[in-house]
């Protein structure tokens, strides 16, 4: 391996852990923002038990059943971490791509990111997604579409904390 191979692979795993660590945050505070919509006045969160299959979850926890609403991002099981991080990653990797090719993180990125954000989300999700959100982006009603956008400008947000 050559020295500019040597630095390229470098450059390329700090980008990995780089974007590792914003794809968690953005994560987190996606999940953060849903237990909001559960907290109690005692500052805890109305209940939601899940079952999990992540075995090494099981394991360390010794049972198969998690508080999602009252457990942290990080200390979620794999599989209860899913859609959070799935999204996080589209978000993360569309202002990666963006930035590599020297487009600004403008409003008009905002709305083409936003757009792939949806197309990705109905990929996953439309067998069971309501009928407003089964729509194309440009279809969706203005709350919709800010679903979509605020997690755009959390990434671009973290991005730009973290670059």
């Amino acid at each position: 391996m050559n020295f500019e191979s040597m630095l390229n692979s470098n450059e390329n795993q700090e980008n990995k852990i780089l974007k590792e660590e914003m794809i968690v945050r953005l994560g987190s505070e996606l999940h953060n923002e849903w237990r909001e919509t559960r907290k109690q006045e005692d500052g805890s969160y109305d209940p939601r038990i899940k079952t999990t299959k992540d075995e090494e979850w099981v394991k360390e926890n010794g049972k198969n059943e998690v508080d999602i609403a009252n457990t942290s991002f990080e200390d979620l099981p794999k599989d209860w971490q899913g859609e959070n991080r799935i999204a996080a990653e589209v978000a993360i990797e569309e202002v990666f791509k963006a930035t590599d090719a020297n487009r600004e993180l403008d409003e008009e990125f905002i709305e083409d990111a936003s757009n792939i954000i949806h197309e990705k989300w109905l990929e996953r999700n439309g067998e069971w997604a309501p009928e407003e959100q089964k729509k194309s982006y440009a279809e969706l009603s203005e709350e919709e579409k800010d679903k979509d956008r605020a997690q755009v400008k959390k990434a671009i947000e973290i991005f730009q904390e973290k670059r």
